[in-house]
């Protein structure tokens, strides 16, 4: 059963990027908005709920250990390993001036939880101004994005009428329902096993349920730089992150506020952070490249190979 989980989810999970690209990137064109805006807000949004879910639910069974370092841990993989696998498959070359806007921002972000953790806990306050950061910063993405719309549809848009913009959004929602669900039954196979391992709460919660919760991230960025839409995989990577901090970390200290109980948590708050920084040299080149990308994949192995022994 444990087995056909795993499997049956990564199908899904390869059939909801598919789904999910397909139908983001013409929504973009549509809207006549970025493909990196559409990866930062519709389509980060749906790809953070497996962490929102298993951060709250982990929380709520006072597992706050575990909820930490799901968040820390798809953090890591969300820039290490996505981004590193995506651009991989095809090299990412993004606009300039939007990544002054994002990467700033996402490291502004990671590193308010360390700092607010140096207390040895995320309080509920802390968790609010987590969130209202989060909230802030996505007002002002889709003020932005609206502002600089395009005065006009190009004519093959404006011929295109109101069944295929529905037929697009369906797609992209579509695939976003198939991608939780998928990593639902990766998640319960993975940590099912683990914990028949006899795995620490932090491992856990750092390597296997980070990485299942990240699966959505990973297929959709490996879908979007094979199908082109290098946008698409760079805002969904980036706009993971900044709400698993503001929305999943914030919430689930809202519920209950989450102790650092575990002396190596610090570690990764700050391994995070750091993961994150390497992504400046961006801002001024535009680019990812695959020697790049390589060398962030085995990083992001070699930590978790690291987390085991400590």
């Amino acid at each position: 059963m444990l087995v056909f989980n795993l499997l049956i989810g990564l199908v899904m999970l390869v059939a909801g990027a598919e789904m999910l690209v397909r139908g983001g990137g013409q929504l973009a064109l549509t809207m006549r908005v970025p493909a990196l805006v559409v990866g930062l807000t519709i389509v980060a949004f749906g790809t953070s709920s497996p962490e929102l879910i298993v951060s709250v639910t982990a929380a709520l069974e006072a597992s706050t250990d575990m909820a930490l370092a799901n968040v820390i841990g798809s953090n890591i993989a969300n820039i290490l390993l996505v981004l590193g696998l995506a651009s991989v498959v095809a090299p990412l070359t993004v606009d300039r001036m939007l990544m002054r806007r994002e990467i700033p921002t996402c490291i502004l972000l990671q590193a308010m939880v360390p700092i607010l953790a140096m207390d040895g806990r995320l309080s509920r306050g802390d968790g609010l101004v987590l969130l209202l950061g989060g909230i802030f910063y996505n007002a002002w993405l889709l003020y932005e994005a609206l502002k600089s719309r395009s005065a006009e549809i190009p004519d093959d848009l404006a011929e295109e009428d109101v069944k295929s913009w529905y037929l697009h959004l369906g797609m992209l929602f579509g695939g976003l329902l198939v991608l939780i669900v998928g990593a639902d039954l990766f998640v319960d196979g993975a940590e099912t096993l683990a914990r028949m391992a006899g795995l620490s709460d932090r491992f856990v919660g750092l390597s296997v349920m980070a990485l299942g919760t990240s699966a959505p991230e990973v297929a959709t960025g490996i879908m979007s730089a094979r199908r082109g839409e290098v946008e698409l995989a760079v805002g969904n990577s980036l706009g993971s992150n900044l709400l698993n901090i503001s929305m999943v970390l914030g919430i689930t200290a809202m519920i209950t506020p989450v102790v650092v109980s575990d002396a190596n948590a610090t570690t990764d708050m700050w391994v995070a952070l750091g993961v994150t920084a390497f992504l400046i040299p961006m801002v001024f080149k535009g680019s990812l490249r695959r020697g790049e990308g390589m060398l962030m994949v085995a990083a992001y192995f070699g930590y978790v190979g690291w987390g085991f022994f400590v």
